[in-house]
């Protein structure tokens, strides 16, 4: 065990200098409290190994997630959704969409129709204005979009278990979990303090896939301190086939992310990790978990209370 894993089991995890403006947010004072729990880290394995699990979701088959333009489009149509159920913004268009997703339009309309023609995004003439057509995520979109979530919010409840699961009252509730990811859109809009201030996970997003191959990494990695097994080899044909995409993809991504110093495979094994990507994953998984954890409670209460 090097000195970087020693100081973490005594509860002493460094974190990620991208976040220090950020401290003094409530998410951040709860991260950072996550962070140095003395099993965060087997939370965070368990993170991982959720996200690599193959994805129930066909169509375009495990593309929602792997790719940031696609992810957000979604994201915000869901985030636009829910505005409009507070009677904040009438319900969303194409070119609301248009408007708030960094992408082409012409990209934001293929992936739509795309997902109108798969049924997981339903379109209807506006009631007040036949010329305007209402979009609307389907329960099937939003669980994919909160795949993350769920499994950050899951992570959270190991460390910190509540009552009772959030994450699972979340999984049977499609409402209610379309709410927390419209509210997490919500502050995402407002301020990103929990995306923007990390580079390396913000440049594997952009590629596609890359995120899911980075969550496989850190996975395999943790595995070495928490003593769990990691049964996804990180060979060209594993990930490719795993996430759906082709060998040399995979191959484009281990190799930028080997001359971006960021970690090394070799034989479908983890030659090497970068100690500060290792700190900004963890300090990342850290605001998410204490980030889904703030927006379920909140969820919760307003329900309870209505």
């Amino acid at each position: 065990m090097d000195d970087a894993q020693a100081a973490a089991r005594q509860g002493h995890r460094p974190i990620h200098p991208g976040v220090e403006p950020y401290l003094m947010l409530p998410v951040w004072k709860r991260g950072t409290a996550l962070l140095q729990h003395e099993d965060f880290e087997d939370a965070v394995w368990q993170y991982c190994r959720a996200m690599v699990e193959p994805s129930s979701f066909r169509w375009p088959s495990n593309k929602i997630f792997a790719q940031k333009m696609r992810y957000l489009t979604c994201y915000m149509l869901i985030g636009l959704e829910r505005r409009a159920r507070m009677g904040l913004a009438p319900a969303p268009s194409i070119s609301d969409l248009q408007a708030v997703v960094p992408g082409s339009s012409r990209q934001v309309s293929d992936l739509i129709a795309g997902l109108r023609a798969g049924g997981y995004v339903l379109a209807e003439r506006s009631a007040s204005d036949r010329r305007s057509v209402e979009l609307r995520a389907t329960p099937a979109l939003v669980q994919e979009v909160a795949r993350s979530p769920l499994a950050f919010l899951a992570a959270s409840e190991s460390l910190l278990p509540p009552a009772s699961s959030l994450a699972g009252r979340l999984r049977a509730d499609p409402v209610m979990l379309a709410d927390v990811v419209g509210l997490s859109v919500m502050h995402y809009q407002e301020q990103d303090a929990l995306f923007g201030p990390f580079a390396t996970v913000v440049d594997f997003t952009g590629r596609d896939s890359g995120y899911l191959i980075l969550t496989a990494v850190m996975g395999a990695h943790l595995s070495q301190s928490t003593g769990r097994i990691w049964d996804l080899p990180l060979s060209y044909d594993a990930l490719a086939q795993r996430f759906h995409v082709s060998r040399q993809h995979v191959g484009n991504v281990l190799a930028h992310a080997a001359r971006s110093g960021v970690f090394i495979t070799r034989a479908g094994q983890l030659q090497s990790i970068s100690p500060a990507f290792v700190t900004e994953f963890a300090t990342w998984s850290a605001g998410q978990m204490a980030h889904y954890r703030m927006l379920a409670e909140t969820s919760l209460a307003s329900d309870l209370q209505g």
